[in-house]
């Protein structure tokens, strides 16, 4: 028997503004990527939908408005994307108290994502990160990443990328400029 991979497929819908339609935005991301029928781990699947949770809610939360998801897979990875219409400044970790309830979804996605990062938008910024069954080297990114974090409308852009272990939540920036 061959083992072919499915073809690269996309979805995209709109989360509104409400933080309770937070639960069933990161349950639609798992029912969409099931319906792929990808060669994913029970394991990355729940890492999805943490991870998807933790982006979406940020979205909701932090710009008091509604955001675009969008899915795709690659053949290799699943990505999933939040547009927001909060400029393109870089998501901040605020420092957490042992005891507060929020500020550590951005570590979450920094510790739990193959690779995650912020991109410019014609109306903000979209947080994005990638999760799946094979890893490429860093000097290869995936086709998404290449084509849509390293430029903004054509010309030069600074984004941020991160791969696990970077120090872009510890205070230092990595930052990417397209050419």
């Amino acid at each position: 028997m061959t083992f072919r991979t499915p073809a690269p497929k996309s979805s995209s819908f709109r989360v509104p503004s409400d933080i309770g339609s937070v639960p069933s935005a990161r349950h639609r991301v798992v029912a969409i990527v099931r319906t792929w029928d990808l060669p994913l781990a029970e394991d990355t699947v729940e890492t999805l939908e943490l991870l998807a949770g933790e982006v979406i809610a940020n979205a909701v939360v932090h710009t008091g408005e509604g955001c675009q998801v969008t899915m795709s897979w690659d053949g290799t990875r699943v990505r999933l994307e939040v547009e927001d219409a909060e400029g393109c400044l870089l998501p901040q970790r605020a420092p957490a108290d042992l005891d507060e309830e929020s500020g550590r979804g951005l570590l979450l996605v920094a510790g739990l994502a193959q690779r995650w990062g912020v991109r410019p938008t014609p109306g903000g910024k979209a947080v994005w990160f990638e999760v799946g069954s094979c890893s490429p080297s860093p000097s290869h990114p995936s086709p998404a990443a290449r084509e849509s974090d390293l430029s903004f409308g054509g010309a030069r852009q600074p984004v941020a990328v991160a791969e696990p272990g970077c120090g872009v939540l510890s205070g230092s920036r990595a930052h990417v400029t397209a050419t």
